[in-house]
């Protein structure tokens, strides 16, 4: 009989998958841990220090932002928080994506739906990113006069390539989740 101290023995070759990527699935999990409090840490660092909004963003539309009032900035931080939820949540698909490699789920349906949601988490937070470009404008310039309000639209080639990364993920995902069916199905028949 089996105590909560014994632990369990892994099938051989999970051990020796382990042994192979183990090192690099608690990297890539704990990395994604840490990116997603960082990018929070930063979010709030920059909308709780009202000197830096009016800096950064001031250059930015090379605008006057000194009278910007604290619901401005309390609505630019929604704003970017809405789009960090949507970065955790693809931060949450890569800690459990490869806690399923760790466990030897590979080529399966649920690694499968993983990286789907990988894909469509960080697929969402940029072009949620993208529209919010504008939204933060204007909420941050709507104290000013009606005819010097901004309104700011700009994209950058590291939007593409994120966006094109993300829906190669999707694709991906969508190749796994056929070659998954395709391996049950030829399960069954033998």
């Amino acid at each position: 009989m089996l105590s909560a101290a014994t632990p369990l023995a892994l099938p051989e070759n999970i051990s020796a998958l382990r042994q192979k990527i183990g090192w690099l699935c608690q990297l890539i999990r704990f990395t994604a841990l840490a990116y997603a409090g960082w990018v929070l840490q930063q979010i709030l660092w920059l909308w709780l220090d009202r000197a830096m909004v009016i800096r950064h963003y001031g250059n930015w539309f090379r605008a006057d932002l000194s009278l910007v009032s604290d619901w401005q900035r309390f609505a630019g931080f929604l704003v970017h928080f809405s789009i960090w939820l949507l970065v955790a949540g693809a931060c949450c698909a890569v800690w459990k994506l490869f806690s399923g490699y760790l466990n030897g789920r590979i080529f399966t349906s649920d690694a499968a739906y993983q990286m789907r949601q990988l894909g469509l988490f960080g697929l969402s937070a940029e072009l949620l990113d993208l529209a919010a470009r504008p939204l933060i404008s204007v909420l941050l310039t709507m104290h000013l006069p009606a005819g010097s309000r901004i309104v700011t639209v700009t994209t950058n080639p590291n939007d593409l390539l994120n966006i094109l990364f993300l829906i190669g993920f999707i694709a991906l995902a969508h190749i796994y989740k056929s070659a998954a069916d395709l391996a049950e199905d030829n399960e069954q028949i033998v």
